[in-house]
C-alpha cells in the first residue's frame, strides 16, 4: 500500500508540473505577442500581462485551496477591495506565496501582485519572462546595484498609475534555524530586540519603498503575519513543495494570516525612526506567533475573524 501511495503522489506531482508549465507556455505566446503594443500603450501591456499572470496564480490557488484542501483562516484588520498597498510579511517557506495570494484573491488583487525577485529568475522559461513583462522588480540583493533599478521600477508604477500590491519579504530570506541564530547574534551585538520566530527586518529597502510611494496612488502598508501548524506534531511547520502537490493538506496542516493596515502618511519619513517603527512591528509579530504557536485554537477564536475561509 505504501508503494502504491508513493506512486500516486509522484503521478500527481508530475501531472501538476506538466499541466502548469503547459498553461504558462500557452499564455506566454500571448505575452510575447503583446510586445507589439509597446509603442502604443505601456499601460495596456502591463494590464494584459498582469491578467495572464493572474490566470496562472488563480489556477495554482484553486489547486492549493480546493484540490489540496488547504485550511486558511484570517484575522486582524479588514482591508478594502482593490486597494493598492505595499505588503510586508515574515518569510517562512516558499508556501508563503499561497497565503499571501489567498488574501489577494479575496480582495480582487491577485493579478496585481508584484514581487521583488532574484535577477537570475528572469531567464526561467515562461515564468521568468512572464513576470518581467508584468512589471516585477528584479534585484541582485546588492543595495548599491539594486537601488537605481528599484527606483526606476517604482517610477514606472507611479507614472502608469499601475494597480499593485508590491510584496516585500523585508527579512531578506526564509527563516531557517541557522539564519535565525545568526539574526539573534546580530541583534545582541547591535542592541536590537532578540526575536524567536522571525528574522530581524532589513530597513533600507523598506525605507525606499515607503518613501518612494508617499503622495502616490499607493497609500497603505499591509503587514501580514503568516502562521503554520502541523496538527499531528502540534508545531509551527510549513509543508514542503512536494508535500503541497501530492496529497490533501487537511487535516494535517492549518494556515493562518493575520493582517494589519497602516497609512503611509502615518509612518516616519526619517530612516532611523522608520527603522525603529519596523522593528517594533516585528517584535509584535514575534509575540503574535509565539502566542499562536502555543495556543493556536484559542488565539484564533479570540480574533475578529474574517468570514472568508477556504472550506
Amino acid at each position: 500500500m505504501d508503494a502504491i501511495r508513493k506512486i500516486s503522489e509522484a503521478t500527481n506531482a508530475i501531472f501538476y508540473s506538466v499541466s502548469l508549465f503547459g498553461l504558462t507556455g500557452t499564455l506566454h505566446v500571448i505575452q510575447v505577442g503583446s510586445l507589439i503594443l509597446r509603442p502604443f500603450s505601456e499601460t495596456l501591456i502591463v494590464k494584459i500581462n498582469s491578467e495572464l499572470i493572474g490566470t496562472v496564480w488563480k489556477v495554482m490557488q484553486y489547486i492549493f485551496e480546493r484540490r489540496k484542501k488547504a485550511h486558511i483562516t484570517f484575522s486582524g484588520d479588514k482591508i478594502p477591495y482593490e486597494e493598492n498597498a505595499l505588503v510586508i510579511s515574515n518569510h517562512v517557506s516558499w508556501t508563503d506565496v499561497y497565503l499571501i495570494h489567498a488574501l489577494a484573491n479575496r480582495r480582487n488583487m491577485l493579478k496585481n501582485c508584484k514581487y521583488f525577485i532574484k535577477d537570475s529568475l528572469k531567464w526561467l522559461p515562461f515564468f521568468g519572462w512572464g513576470m518581467w513583462l508584468a512589471g516585477f522588480i528584479y534585484v541582485r540583493r546588492n543595495w548599491t546595484q539594486d537601488q537605481q533599478r528599484i527606483v526606476s521600477a517604482f517610477d514606472k508604477i507611479k507614472r502608469l498609475n499601475t494597480p499593485a500590491w508590491i510584496i516585500n519579504y523585508v527579512e531578506g530570506s526564509r527563516a531557517t534555524s541557522k539564519k535565525l541564530q545568526e539574526s539573534q547574534a546580530f541583534s545582541r551585538e547591535r542592541g536590537y530586540p532578540v526575536l524567536q520566530n522571525v528574522l530581524l527586518p532589513r530597513i533600507k529597502g523598506f525605507a525606499t519603498c515607503v518613501n518612494q510611494f508617499r503622495n502616490s496612488h499607493i497609500k497603505y502598508v499591509y503587514d501580514l503575519t503568516l502562521g503554520y501548524r502541523h496538527r499531528k506534531d502540534n508545531v509551527f511547520k510549513a509543508p514542503s513543495m512536494v508535500r503541497v502537490h501530492t496529497r490533501s493538506l487537511w487535516p494535517e496542516y492549518e494556515f493562518h494570516v493575520h493582517v494589519r493596515r497602516f497609512a503611509i502618511e502615518d509612518i516616519p519619513t526619517n530612516e532611523t525612526e522608520l527603522g525603529h517603527w519596523l522593528r517594533k512591528i516585528w517584535v509584535e509579530k514575534d509575540e503574535f506567533l509565539m502566542n499562536l504557536n502555543e495556543h493556536w485554537v484559542d488565539q484564533i477564536d479570540k480574533q475578529d475573524m474574517w468570514k472568508e475561509t477556504s472550506q
